[in-house]
């Protein structure tokens, strides 16, 4: 039960990413990740200056969620970068 949230944050990463990329938000994708890698560096830092259960939910936070969202959303770029050049090189036929 607990892979579903990193499964879901990746997911939604992913598709993020994709979206952005192919219709040319690519602006909005690096603005994302610097977000999301800035929430991960926060709760990185909160972890180790917090103690007992508030470090584990910081750990959580940033390992669960953040982590594969900013994967989710690199990969979901590539793949929608890929598919923007794919689309803009095929010559139209009449």
């Amino acid at each position: 039960m607990i892979f579903i949230i990193p499964a879901v944050a990746a997911l939604i990463g992913l598709t993020a990413g994709w979206g952005f990329l192919r219709y040319g938000l690519s602006g909005l994708a690096w603005a994302l990740s610097a977000l999301l890698a800035i929430l991960m560096a926060w709760g990185l830092y909160k972890s180790q200056t917090a103690q007992g259960w508030d470090a584990l939910a910081y750990v959580v936070l940033w390992l669960l969620g953040a982590a594969p969202a900013l994967l989710g959303l690199g990969l979901g770029a590539l793949i929608g970068r890929w598919r923007r050049i794919k689309a803009e090189g095929i010559p139209q036929v009449e």
